[in-house]
């Protein structure tokens, strides 16, 4: 397809591991470092906002999440919302357990790969129950926000620190990695794309102290995940323009970023955030549709099981509860500190910790730690562990551009007027390929096909004047699946390749970034062994066992902020010039110029 061209010839041309040697003496460090200064580069998150000048060493991490006053204060009841839990619909059971059955199989895999038995739990909560916590003279350090003012909204530490009892409710406009949309209060497109354009100002205003008024002296980079609602996508760009007042924007993708913000070329990148699982698999800078996969579960649910477990085994701090909010962060805190997946780990374990809330001192809890540390985070290797329902809704893949009327000449049009009889024949050629390839993978899942090129449906649709918007030419597995498998499916859903070269060049670059699982110490080695226990093999691929690896800290960087770099870097390269939209642009002609000039497959 002509886009298609197009649109990867600007991904190869934009990409920093392709560019080293082509900069020479065109180089302009000053114009560069003003460039940068210049630009803002933006990822909006679940559970955070990542931003800051391109300039700007780190990001500046923000919770991503508003508080609005209510519009008669003392009328209405706050909303008590829980950061751990999800919807109540989702769960098996109706006590939003998770299943402690599921816990026998990563047991068994602890035994074999810690070579040692697995901590009993009661022997924890016998210890557990014997802790005496210990009252400090000092406070807290901290107060509850200050609301006096009758703020209209509040952002961030200030949303999280707000009394629950107070006359404000908070809102998250990102859930799942896509923007929230629900029937609820603020649930409707315009509030949230609102809500995120005072949510930007603000944020940008307090820590980037840039006026709002000077915002039309900037450019914005906006990073968005690979799979991605185009109405969505274009509101955002509609409110950077429009709200925000920027002078150009630049949209890519996260998971592209990440491989310029690593300085690789080819790498399956799985992004674990706080909600979502993100697979993609990027050659030179394109990420091929046809390996993006993004299963709804991440660091929250990691959390969750780490406090079932704790509560499992009697945590000294008896009045925890899931829907508060001081506990749940506390939780949070908890895991980034403890839990990890290192085989010469010994158990059980000496620990404590703190409870810290505002106006009252602070209590120091001595704890018993066992093999919970390790059972959390294994709990997306093995996700019957959560305690969900089964269900297709927590998996999903690329579906195609559903059209827009600002747009005409979109991919409907370019499906309709292309040969057919080529592209029949095209796929009639890999179909036979890959029905040799994969037989038997994932044979006992009850799989769809995913169709972009069958000649039989172009003809029926293009007589038929319309398009399917059937999810596209891979295996489609029916449910929630362990995120080695889900790797795996990603990786063996790339594109034909001479000898299996790109599967390989895949397999020896797994890039893990995101915050939900890559800072767990040992996680690297685990996930290297599930993939490579894994991956089917036939005589002729028995060497891609051997090519597995597994990067979780490139250049010992912050595998949380890797994609935010990635598009700082992509901001002053002189090849993505091109794919700059400026203010007077869009106004002019819109929704096509994403297309025209997105370094990505719109």
């Amino acid at each position: 397809m002509a886009l298609e061209a197009s649109s990867a010839s600007r991904s190869f041309s934009s990409s920093p591991v392709q560019n080293e040697d082509s900069v020479g003496d065109t180089f302009d460090i000053e114009s560069t470092t003003g460039q940068a200064k210049s630009t803002i580069v933006l990822q909006p998150g679940s559970s955070h906002l990542r931003l800051g000048r391109a300039s700007d060493p780190q990001p500046t991490l923000v919770p991503h999440v508003i508080a609005w006053r209510h519009k008669k204060p003392g009328q209405q009841e706050a909303v008590r919302q829980s950061l751990l839990s999800r919807d109540s619909c989702e769960y098996e059971d109706d006590q939003r357990n998770i299943n402690f059955g599921g816990l026998n199989e990563i047991d068994d895999v602890l035994v074999s790969y810690f070579r040692r038995p697995v901590c009993r739990w009661e022997y924890l909560a016998k210890c557990n129950k014997k802790s005496k916590p210990e009252v400090l003279s000092e406070g807290c350090g901290w107060t509850w926000t200050d609301t006096s003012k009758h703020q209209p909204y509040l952002i961030g530490d200030d949303a999280l620190y707000i009394d629950e009892n107070d006359c404000y409710d908070l809102h998250w406009p990102i859930v799942k990695g896509q923007l929230n949309i629900h029937k609820g209060p603020y649930g409707s497109l315009s509030s949230v794309i609102t809500s995120l354009a005072t949510l930007w100002v603000s944020a940008i205003e307090t820590f980037l102290l840039i006026p709002f008024k000077d915002l039309s002296n900037f450019r914005c980079v906006l990073l968005i995940p690979d799979l991605y609602h185009h109405s969505h996508v274009k509101e955002m760009v509609h409110m950077l323009f429009n709200e925000l007042n920027f002078s150009s924007v630049l949209v890519h993708q996260e998971s592209v970023c990440s491989t310029y913000g690593c300085g690789i070329a080819t790498a399956c990148v799985v992004d674990v955030g706080h909600e979502k699982t993100a697979i993609s698999c990027i050659e030179d800078g394109i990420s091929h549709k046809s390996t993006s996969i993004r299963l709804d579960i991440g660091g929250k649910d990691i959390t969750r099981v780490f406090a079932k477990l704790l509560k499992r085994n009697a945590l000294p701090y008896h009045k925890f509860d899931h829907d508060d909010r001081m506990d749940a962060l506390l939780m949070e805190e908890l895991k980034e500190t403890y839990c990890h997946i290192k085989p010469d780990s010994k158990t059980p374990e000496k620990q404590e910790f703190h409870i810290r809330r505002p106006g009252q001192t602070s209590i120091l809890y001595p704890i018993t730690l066992g093999d919970e540390t390790s059972q959390a985070p294994l709990s997306l290797f093995y996700p019957k562990v959560l305690g969900l329902k089964p269900s297709k809704s927590q998996v999903h893949l690329a579906l195609r551009n559903p059209g827009d009327s600002e747009d005409p000449l979109d991919e409907h049009y370019l499906f309709q007027t292309r040969n057919k009889h080529y592209d029949g024949r095209s796929f009639r050629k890999m179909k036979d390929y890959q029905s040799q390839q994969q037989t038997n993978f994932f044979s006992e899942q009850n799989v769809e096909r995913m169709d972009y090129e069958n000649s039989e449906e172009i003809e029926e649709e293009t007589t038929s004047g319309t398009v399917k918007t059937s999810e596209a030419d891979v295996l489609a597995p029916s449910g929630l699946m362990p995120l080695h498998q889900a790797i795996v499916w990603s990786i063996e859903n790339t594109p034909l390749s001479y000898e299996d070269e790109l599967k390989r060049r895949m397999y020896s670059c797994i890039l893990v970034v995101g915050g939900g699982l890559a800072h767990f110490d040992g996680v690297d080695h685990f996930m290297h062994q599930k993939i490579k226990d894994h991956v089917p093999l036939s005589p002729a691929r028995e060497y891609l066992a051997s090519q597995i690896e597994v990067v979780v800290r490139p250049k010992d960087q912050d595998p949380s902020v890797v994609a935010w770099k990635g598009g700082s870097v992509l901001s002053c390269l002189e090849s993505a010039h091109e794919c700059w939209v400026t203010n007077k642009e869009w106004q002019s002609q819109g929704l096509k110029l994403l297309r025209e000039r997105a370094p990505f497959v719109w």
